[in-house]
């Protein structure tokens, strides 16, 4: 007879996942990659050493999985945002709002994916910088939208998206590391408002005007 699983017990391996990640998530954002043990995983959610290798098979790989899913939870939040943006200003302000409301969210994991990992860990460092690319695609991409209708001068699209995304990433890195800004969101505004005008947009307001 074929042993197939029950619902109730799925949802039990499924809540138990969640308590390991939620438990790696605050001991490598608290102790960076090496400070950490799987004990101290264990430990904080509860469930033997053992357990965890049921469903990870080592620390490097619950690391990578915490990584891909702020990866992926920054990518879907700005691609929501950008469907209810309309034109490529809009679009610029929705990415970039979009990016760091979910990094505010989710500082932990934000810690993790940013300051935390491993140095010379090559799938690490590969998707942070996949996601810094394809951040700075889509800015390419409206940037040159808005060249094309004439609202922005022109301009080397590729090298204003590279300087659009790192002044963020710098942003970001100083929110996690130093706590300045205090409320990364707030702060997001004028950001976005000083990039806005470096691309080459009067200020909000004065479109009319001019």
């Amino acid at each position: 007879m074929v042993y197939r699983r029950t619902k109730k017990v799925d949802q039990r391996l499924e809540s138990r996942l969640q308590a390991i990640m939620q438990a790696a998530r605050e001991e490598f954002a608290r102790n960076g990659f090496y400070g950490t043990s799987i004990k101290d995983i264990a430990r904080r959610a509860g469930v033997a050493v053992g357990t965890i290798y049921l469903y990870l098979r080592n620390k490097e790989a619950l690391f990578a999985a915490l990584v891909n899913e702020a990866y992926e939870m920054v990518l879907e939040r700005i691609a929501q945002a950008r469907k209810k943006a309309v034109g490529g200003r809009e679009k610029l302000k929705a990415s970039m709002e979009a990016a760091l409301e979910v990094l505010q969210e989710h500082r932990d994991l934000a810690r993790v994916m940013l300051v935390q990992s491993p140095a010379g860990h090559p799938a690490v460092s590969e998707q942070l910088y996949d996601l810094l690319r394809r951040l700075a695609r889509l800015v390419e991409e409206d940037v040159r939208e808005e060249m094309e209708r004439g609202a922005l001068p022109p301009q080397d699209a590729r090298l204003a998206s590279l300087a659009f995304v790192g002044t963020f990433y710098q942003v970001v890195m100083g929110w996690l590391k130093d706590g300045y800004p205090t409320d990364l969101t707030a702060a997001g505004k004028d950001l976005i408002a000083y990039n806005l005008r470096g691309l080459g947009y009067p200020p909000e307001g004065e479109e009319e005007d001019g």
